[in-house]
This record gives C-alpha cells, structure tokens and sequence, in this order.
C-alpha cells in the first residue's frame, strides 16, 4: 500500500507539471501568434491540441530511449533546441506583422435606394484567401513548434525521472504519460479560452483584432530575442 501511494503521488506530480508546463509564455505565444484571429473556436482546439501531441510525443520518445535503452540525452541537443525556440518566436512574431500588413481594413461607403449614404468597414486581402492547404500547412507548423518545444524541454522532465523509475522503467513511462495528458488538457483549456476572446473581438471589430494580434506579436518577438540573447551570452 505505501509503494503505491507513492506511485500515485508521483503519476499526480506528472499530471499537476504537465497542467503548469503547458502554460509556459514561450508555449502560450507560439500557439497564440499559430492560431490567427480568424481560426474558429475548433480551429484553435486543432492547433493547441496538434501543439501538445508534437510535444508529448517528443517527450515520449525521447523518455523511452533514456528509460527502456539508457541513451542519454545531450546537453548540447537540448540548449540547442531552447534556441531554436527563441528563433521561431521571432519568426512567428514577424509573420504575425506581416499578416496584419496583408490584410488591411477600411472605410467603403455605399449609398443604396432609399437608404441615406453610409459606411462600412471592409478587409480585403492583398494575397489569395486562406486555403485547405494554407491551414493544413498552420497545423502541421503547430505540430513541428511542439516538437522543437518538447526538445527543449526535456531536461528538466528528464531529471525528475529517477524518482518514478525507483521500483521500475514502466512507472517512469507512466510518469511521462501523465506529464503529457496534464500538457494536453492545460493546451485546450487554453485554446477554447483563445478561441472564445478571438471570437468575441472578431464581433467588436477589425481594429480590436489587430490591436490584440499586433501585441502578441510583438510579445513573441521580444521574448524570442530574450531566449536568443540569453543563451547566446
């Protein structure tokens, strides 16, 4: 009995660790700055869901090879990818931009039979709307941020493992998959709250759109250059 109370606080530990990784600000502003103001409440389940597979799935197999193969994992691989990351904020920061920059809204005026002359806003695009390939190329860019994330990661998950492997390999496999179910539902908690505000500002107007998009854009660049700068020092 206190063999297994001890392997149920631990698989609790994994679980409440994956909740609080998820949350992460450079794992908030990637999947922030991926989703898009137009992506539906579904869309954004989609992308943080495809988010935190590419992230367990990395962690999972990366786990797997220390605990059932005894590999160990390079220090280097590890502050190599944590870099990376930072480089891709930055990306996905100046796409943000870009995309604000690509899609402009405007004053039409119109004056319809019987009706005095008026205004209306509209947002045209300067490039082809979205397409089933642009958004499949979204998701499967969600799926690669993951696993760059979960490389980069890994090390600190990595160092409690011993703790969960004291009675056997299988409890520290056990341990790792809680982690990722507890980053799993943190990210789509997320998502439906990202996907309701995108939703409520789309009904507000184009400029609250762009004013909120603008800055998460330009939270990702900012923190991207500080995880640049920090391990490049």
């Amino acid at each position: 009995m206190p063999e297994s109370s001890s392997i149920l606080a631990i698989l609790g530990l994994a679980f409440g660790l994956g909740l609080t990784h998820a949350l992460d600000a450079d794992h908030i502003m990637a999947v922030s700055s991926l989703s898009g103001s137009r992506a539906s409440l579904r869309d954004t389940l989609h992308f943080c869901g495809r988010w935190a597979i590419g992230h367990g799935l990395t962690l999972l197999l990366i786990g797997s090879a220390v605990l059932l193969l005894g590999m160990a994992l390079p220090a280097e691989l590890s502050q190599l990818a944590e870099m990376a990351v930072g480089w891709v904020l930055v990306g996905l920061g100046l796409y943000v931009f870009w995309s604000l920059r690509r899609t402009q809204a405007h004053l039409h005026y119109h004056h319809h039979d019987g009706v005095a002359r008026h205004a209306h806003w509209h947002q045209h695009d300067h490039l082809p709307a979205s397409s089933d390939d642009h958004h499949s190329h979204r998701h499967h860019g969600a799926v690669m941020v993951g696993v760059l994330h979960g490389m980069a990661g890994s090390a600190p998950l990595l160092a409690i493992l011993p703790l969960a492997t004291q009675s056997s390999p299988w409890y520290g496999m056990a341990y790792l998959l809680m982690f990722c179910v507890g980053v799993l539902l943190a990210m789509l908690v997320f998502g439906g709250a990202l996907g309701s505000v995108f939703g409520w500002l789309n009904r507000k107007g184009h400029t609250a759109v762009r004013l909120v998009r603008a800055s998460v854009a330009l939270g990702t660049i900012t923190l991207g250059a500080y995880l640049i700068t920090g391990y490049a020092a």
